[in-house]
């Protein structure tokens, strides 16, 4: 009988990728994967539990149970019940965090040091007299009388924003409140005494972190992650900076996105801490250039094509508003500068956070992710080298045969005996795939194995070495005892990509050493941030040649070192004023203008002697 026809389908943020035949609907195809989806129903097309969107491909067209369960404008936008829709060609399908049972894992935290706070934005607790008729002073003008009095703070503005919350507020409140003061203004007042609170973002290009913090004292109230929703527009950077210039309505479909996931967010974290909305009082966001360009809806055409140069390089502040963040209603949002055209706030916040604008060792900051931001310290020198790697979504298991993102049973570690395959799975859950983590082990144990050579071939007289659908593979678990009912395998085309992003980050380091003048036996640290970082096996990176030979280096791995800056600078004005400081004096290195550097790549590629 010839092979039933299949089509392509990824999900998106989890980043997984299925074959999808013709009469299966994406609900059974996406449980046969290990993908669970909410359903109440068991797949019946009665809860509407199992909501995706299609954002690109054809489908069967919606059915009754759709057209009941979900309106007319739900459906032209392209939601869908999965239990209800097969594919009729490739399809990129979005899941609403609610659709998933099980959510990816997203590395928020971090073991770097605490700085003391001296923060934008003060609290002042006042009790006024109410009005008489002997008394008839405006309200605001009654605020600035209690605190010129009780606190010495006089010369005060608002916006009219925070006017007119301003006389319920004092009325329903015995006109008792906290004044939140930024400067010379008023950005909102609540009633009775409530701390300030700050949201600090690292807006990452595949996840989003972020944290509530209390402005007066530093301490880490909340914290949460959630998946960038931007992906199903493009896993890098430049996909989604081309979809903006294609579409007129890119750009505002993007950034909505990403505002609404950042409320989503807020909105968690103030439910987590019982606190509210007004007490938000500053924000600080970071991301790479064309994260924040994204969110302020900024031209990006001139960011996508030769020579990279961004809309603007110095700090932004916006007022909160203005981006639709569920804050008070003079809360701003401060972006710290970039340094380059893909060298941005996240990888001044990782400096930062890292102290390497301050270190006495000759050191090396590396965030690796889809871009790999590497920065080089000195002693002696008052400046920093930087320099970006486009390396690549596949450390994220995007363009990976049985890939996904770090969700439960995806295989994180790896060792290949003798005997079999050792494995360990996020929630120890049956296997169903390989995340980045997995992927590098895996990887570096086939090198280590002699399965690969150091070309990354596979060698085909090994009878480990299988022959798939796609050339020689190695089988890590047989179907039967996966959580999808087939093999999870590593193909030649999964190695290749792999090559390929450890190639730019290798070229990118060694062009660095060299650009600085800087022998590797000089090295002394090498600081691996980022959420992929966290989880990488050190080991397994050196043996697969990630990076270069650096003898004496000591490897420390600081978590998302990036939303830390973030909050370094969202509670100190000393923090702010290194950012920027930071960003002037970083020098930025772009690689593709280097004369060895196509040379340096395609060495990169290679795996390292043994």
């Amino acid at each position: 009988m010839p092979e039933a026809k299949t089509f392509q389908v990824q999900f998106q943020p989890i980043g997984k990728r299925l074959a999808a035949s013709l009469d299966v609907s994406l609900f059974e195809a996406a449980r046969e994967s290990g993908l669970d989806l909410a359903s109440a129903c068991g797949g019946e097309g009665n809860c509407g539990q199992c909501r995706i969107m299609v954002l690109s491909g054809e489908t069967t067209p919606p059915n009754l149970d759709e057209e009941f369960i979900l309106s007319e404008l739900e459906l032209q936008q392209g939601e869908r019940l999965a239990c209800c829709t097969f594919a009729r060609s490739d399809l990129t399908i979005q899941v609403p965090r609610e659709s998933l049972i099980t959510g990816q894992r997203l590395q928020i935290g971090s073991d770097l040091r605490e700085i003391a706070p001296d923060p934008m934005v003060h609290a002042y607790l006042v009790t006024m007299v109410p009005p008489t008729l002997e008394d008839i002073r405006p309200d605001f003008t009654r605020l600035m009388d209690a605190l010129a009095e009780a606190h010495g703070v006089t010369g005060l503005s608002a916006s009219t924003a925070v006017l007119r919350t301003l006389s319920p507020i004092l009325r329903e409140n015995n006109w008792q409140v906290t004044a939140f003061v930024r400067g010379q203004e008023v950005v909102g007042v609540v009633a009775g005494e409530k701390r300030p609170l700050g949201f600090a973002v690292d807006l990452g290009t595949t996840k989003i972190a972020a944290y509530l913090v209390d402005l007066a004292t530093g301490e880490d109230l909340a914290s949460a992650g959630a998946p960038n929703p931007q992906i199903g527009y493009g896993e890098d950077v430049i996909s989604r900076l081309n979809h903006v210039s294609r579409n007129p309505e890119g750009s505002r479909v993007l950034a909505s996105k990403v505002r609404e996931t950042l409320n989503e967010l807020l909105d968690e974290l103030v439910y987590q801490t019982e606190a509210t909305f007004e007490q938000v009082v500053d924000a600080c966001i970071v991301g790479n250039t064309a994260m924040t360009h994204l969110l302020l809806q900024l031209p990006v055409r001139q960011l996508a094509t030769a020579p990279y140069v961004a809309a603007v390089g110095t700090s932004v502040t916006v007022a909160a508003a203005e981006l639709g963040l569920s804050m008070a209603p003079g809360a701003t949002v401060y972006i710290p500068p970039c340094i380059g055209g893909f060298v941005g706030a996240d990888h001044v916040a990782m400096i930062l956070a890292c102290d390497l604008d301050e270190g006495n060792k000759t050191s090396l900051g590396v965030d690796i992710g889809t871009n790999t931001e590497i920065a080089i310290r000195k002693p002696g020198l008052s400046f920093l080298t930087s320099a970006s790697c486009a390396s690549g979504p596949a450390f994220e298991g995007a363009h990976i045969s049985d890939g996904m993102r770090a969700a439960s049973g995806a295989i994180e570690k790896v060792r290949i005996t003798d005997t079999g395959v050792d494995l360990t799975t996020i929630d120890d859950a049956p296997a169903v795939g390989l995340c980045g983590s997995g992927i590098v082990d895996a990887t570096a144990e086939l090198y280590r194995s002699g399965l690969i050579n150091q070309r990354g071939r596979f060698d085909k007289g090994n009878k480990r070495v299988g022959d798939g659908r796609f050339g020689a593979e190695f089988c890590l678990v047989p179907a039967a005892n996966s959580g999808s009912n087939r093999d999870v395998v590593i193909t030649q085309k999964d190695v290749n990509e792999i090559q390929l992003a450890k190639g730019a980050i290798h070229a990118g380091l060694q062009i660095l050493l060299e650009a600085t003048g800087t022998p590797p036996e000089e090295v002394e640290e090498v600081i691996i941030a980022g959420a992929f970082g966290s989880f990488l096996n050190v080991q397994s990176a050196i043996d697969m040649g990630l990076f270069p030979e650096l003898p004496k280096a000591q490897y420390r791995q600081v978590g998302n070192a990036a939303v830390i800056g973030a909050k370094w600078m969202l509670i100190s004005r000393e923090a702010r004023q290194r950012a920027e400081k930071i960003a002037g004096n970083t020098t930025y290195n772009e690689l593709t203008t280097y004369p060895k550097f196509g040379r340096k790549f395609a060495l990169g590629m290679l795996f390292p002697e043994s």
